[in-house]
């Protein structure tokens, strides 16, 4: 049996890819090593896997303070260079799964038969988010075994970017399986008023930082007898807190609440469309083309569930909406526009909800990562 060790030093729970790749290792009969973030809180079907190991890094899974924060990122980046070298030497292969990752432990992956997997887009690595101190990410990535980004145009810009003698390996952010396992108590509720809703409901699923921007969508939606807004995501601080009391308040729309992955998945079957706003920004150490080419996990959730969507015109939304008929791009900045494609899908629902299901199907992960650790050159 051969030994993986995967790598996410960010929580296990915010990245539902993470142990979607996890799975699907699994599932292939490897021995899978995790070196992460609030591991105690993985998902209980990998977590109770025989092959599966899980080593945590965080001195604190929640963070109250300044200090702590910096006792983590210590902690973070003492313990996952230890683990590297113990678990690195048993290990056939090591797969790292974001940016933050390579910024943390550097050329030492590089002993390894290692996979540089990245969630973002980024032209460089910076460190402490400040644009005058860089890590060698491009170095890195042009010495590694094998590099893998989540979308085709990614792909394409960062052989660019940095010069990469191979194009990186697409493996899609899609779900291994959209089975959420037994529904919880906490979950429940929320099931239960989704099932009363009369109204068709909209369904916003993931961050609520600054870049996803959706009050105006919001207010067209407030303004509807047919539709209503409800909103899934973890809070992280006062901002975003700020941000969902006045979404509420003001809009009328519904927050659910956040909830670990998979179980965050119960809620989808219960949504007419979902939605994906895309705001392009541009942030330190990720290019203003990461939201312009984006790779959601999202598209894949809610076509697993025959949802079919509504999101911002960015190509990495238009060119799958387009292909498979499963959504349609508006400008989320004109309410005209947003009512367009609202009536659009909410006509054309049948139809577009059976592309979503051959959308999701057109995906083997299986295959896709045997390529990366077995067949591909």
């Amino acid at each position: 049996m051969k030994t993986i060790t995967v790598i996410e030093l960010n929580d296990i729970n915010e990245y539902p890819p993470v142990q979607n790749l996890i799975r699907v290792l699994l599932s292939k009969g490897y021995k899978v090593n995790l070196i992460g973030k609030n591991i105690a809180s993985i998902s209980i079907d990998i977590s109770e896997n025989s092959n599966f190991h899980g080593f945590e890094t965080a001195r604190y899974n929640v963070v109250h303070s300044k200090i702590q924060s910096v006792i983590n990122r210590f902690f973070i980046t003492v313990q996952s260079r230890r683990l590297l070298k113990i678990l690195g030497s048993e290990s056939d292969y090591i797969w790292t799964t974001s940016m933050v990752c390579v910024k943390i432990l550097g050329k030492r992956v590089l002993k390894y038969k290692n996979v540089l997997q990245l969630m973002e887009l980024a032209e460089f690595g910076f460190l402490f988010r400040n644009r005058y101190f860089k890590f060698p990410i491009k170095k890195i990535a042009q010495l590694s075994w094998k590099t893998v980004v989540p979308e085709i145009n990614r792909a394409y810009i960062q052989k660019a970017w940095w010069h990469l003698s191979k194009c990186p390996v697409v493996l899609p952010n899609k779900p291994y399986s959209i089975d959420f396992g037994n529904i919880t108590d906490e979950l429940k509720p929320v099931i239960q008023k989704m099932q009363l809703e009369k109204r068709k409901i909209i369904l916003y699923l993931g961050t609520l930082g600054t870049e996803r921007e959706f009050r105006l969508i919001a207010d067209v939606i407030g303004k509807s007898k047919d539709f209503v807004l409800y909103i899934a995501g973890k809070v992280h601080s006062i901002q975003e807190q700020r941000k969902v009391e006045e979404l509420e308040k003001k809009y009328g729309c519904i927050y659910v609440g956040g909830f670990n992955p998979p179980k965050h998945l119960a809620i989808v079957k219960y949504a007419h469309i979902g939605l994906l706003p895309y705001n392009p920004t541009e942030t330190a150490g990720l290019s203003i083309l990461n939201a312009l080419y984006c790779a959601p996990n999202k598209i894949w959730e809610y076509s697993g569930f025959g949802v079919p969507m509504v999101g911002s015109d960015v190509l990495g939304l238009k060119f799958p909406f387009e292909q498979w008929n499963i959504g349609c791009c508006c400008d989320l900045n004109n309410e005209i526009s947003i009512i367009k494609a609202i009536h659009y899908v909410d006509k054309n629902h049948d139809v577009m909800s059976q592309n979503c299901y051959r959308f999701y199907a057109s995906v083997d992960l299986g295959k896709i990562v045997s390529y990366v650790l077995e067949d591909g050159n």
